[in-house]
């Protein structure tokens, strides 16, 4: 169930940082990881550029780790998928990636959850990627 809810929140994630759309984003990330995508969807607009992230299709999403911190629950998910990534300028010209090819993409994400509280939802608290 675990690993369910978090292919749903990757899929999430991934299409709303796209989008720029930094209202989903918050109540999904911690303080950290919450600025980091603000920042590069900031610099992103600032540039003028957009960013096309088209999720394909989920491969595996398998748990890695889990440990407890004390009363946080820690869980590492290791996402492979399909992606296109396409970043382009103001007039739509490509200046990253490749709008026909997909590439495999592999991650690493970090959720936290306090197991004392009444919320149930988890937060993103750290990304990593092998590419």
């Amino acid at each position: 169930a675990f690993v369910a809810g978090a292919r749903k929140a990757f899929e999430m994630i991934l299409e709303a940082y796209g989008k720029g759309d930094t209202q989903t984003l918050r109540p999904l990330l911690n303080g950290e990881v919450f600025a980091n995508f603000a920042q590069a969807i900031k610099d992103r607009e600032q540039a003028g550029e957009t960013l096309e992230d088209t999720l394909v299709g989920i491969k595996s999403a398998e748990l890695v780790e889990a440990e407890l911190d004390g009363r946080t629950a820690l869980v590492t998910v290791k996402f492979v998928s399909e992606q296109i990534n396409v970043t382009r300028d103001e007039k739509g010209d490509v200046v990253d990636g490749n709008p026909n090819a997909v590439i495999d993409v592999t991650d690493f994400w970090t959720f936290s959850r306090d197991t004392k509280s009444r919320d149930v939802n988890w937060t993103l608290i750290a990304t990593n990627s092998l590419d």
